[in-house]
């Protein structure tokens, strides 16, 4: 009676076992990995980032970090035109140059100026201006910078040419009372995602935190770093993912308003379920793990996430420098602490996590036929005098 009591519980716990392996092989935090496909190397010396691709796969819009120049390359690396546009010609774009350029169709590109007011330049692939847009900016309130987000697309959608994207100045905080601003109320407001048709420059604008999400439901402040969004180029679907939050938000965007499809619950062994509060002086010092950048990668979504450093741990450092990141101390706190992980989506709901890259680099570009290229340009391993991007596909 004895052995058969043993038996019934061992049978228990390989039972429990089994449904927690499996549970952990196809749950929303099962481990996937990318795959590491070939490369595209590109004889050009400054560094290089993708900004866009062609729809159908053809080229590559790259941007020079230092020139600020734009560069039409080959599927294959092979630069077919290095744009000179740095000057106030009739084919310029100042000398200032650009945030980033997008692609316009498949016969023309767009490139946002680096100015006091952007404007939105058309071109044709040849590198002549065909028209510039009004600026949409109301001011200068706020000005976001990314090395590996240009912040707009463009595509033709039902035979006409749009712009799509997020713009910060789109939004005047002088709207909202001194007091206000810094409240919940602030996501109430926020209209900064955007479309804008080339041909008549209609402006469409649409508020930039999703109703349902946890810190504007609950009227919790958590900062006002605009979020992420996406777009699918052929699908018309855009995702919209606050930075400080546990929800991804996927609209149907092809007819002229969004229309919510799924809000997917994204989850991780190191992010809290409970989304704390976040004052604006504590936006730079909190440990919440951000999110850092969203793509459509063929029919599914990569949400990054970086870990950061402990807050009585930076605020110690903040003591000894106002130049922190100049510290031993605090790149070796780095180093121990920030690790970047990756989230899975796939039909409205998370499917896993990559939690390393095989090769060494960042997530520069994704593209709607499931391809991930890694950039090891601005920080190599090795000194080189040319550009490689890593190809990667998610395992199946």
């Amino acid at each position: 009676m004895l052995f058969l009591r043993n038996s019934f519980v061992i049978l228990l716990i390989v039972c429990a076992c089994s449904s927690k392996n499996t549970e952990d092989e196809q749950g929303p935090e099962r481990k996937m990995k990318f795959v590491l496909v070939d490369s595209v190397v590109v004889d050009v010396l400054e560094p290089l980032v993708i900004d866009d691709q062609q729809l159908s796969g053809e080229a590559f819009l790259m941007r020079g970090t230092k020139s600020r120049n734009p560069y039409l390359v080959s599927k294959n690396g092979k630069v077919i035109k290095a744009y000179d546009l740095l000057n106030e010609s009739p084919n310029g774009i100042g000398f200032n140059g650009a945030f980033g350029y997008n692609f316009l169709g498949e016969e023309k590109w767009v490139g946002l100026s680096h100015a006091f007011y952007k404007q939105y330049h058309i071109y044709n692939l040849e590198g002549e201006k065909s028209k510039v847009l009004d600026t949409i900016d109301l001011g200068v309130f706020k000005l976001t910078f990314s090395f590996y987000q240009s912040f707009f697309w463009g595509f033709i959608k039902d035979g006409e040419e749009v712009l799509f994207g997020i713009e910060d100045n789109l939004f005047d905080p002088n709207s909202l009372s001194k007091e206000n601003r810094d409240q919940p109320m602030y996501y109430d407001s926020v209209k900064t995602i955007f479309t804008y048709r080339v041909k008549d420059q209609f402006l469409k604008q649409f508020n930039a935190y999703p109703e349902s999400w946890g810190p504007r439901k609950e009227r919790k402040y958590v900062g006002n770093s605009a979020p992420f969004i996406a777009y699918h180029r052929s699908k018309h679907l855009m995702a919209v993912l606050p930075k400080v939050s546990n929800q991804l938000f996927i609209y149907d965007f092809s007819g002229n308003e969004p229309v919510l499809l799924h809000e997917v619950t994204l989850t991780h062994k190191y992010r809290p379920q409970i989304i704390p509060e976040i004052a604006e002086e504590a936006e730079y010092t909190s440990s919440y793990p951000r999110f850092t950048a969203l793509s459509f990668v063929g029919d599914r979504i990569i949400a990054e996430f970086k870990t950061r450093i402990p807050e009585d741990i930076l605020e110690r450092l903040m003591v000894q420098s106002s130049r922190v990141d100049d510290l031993p101390e605090y790149q070796e706190a780095k180093k121990n602490f920030v690790k970047t992980f990756y989230l899975v989506i796939e039909d409205g709901k998370q499917i896993g996590v990559v939690e390393e890259l095989p090769v060494h680099g960042v997530l520069d570009f994704a593209n709607e036929r499931g391809e991930i290229f890694i950039n090891d340009n601005l920080g190599p391993l090795v000194e080189r005098e040319y550009n490689v991007f890593y190809r990667l596909k998610l395992e199946k």
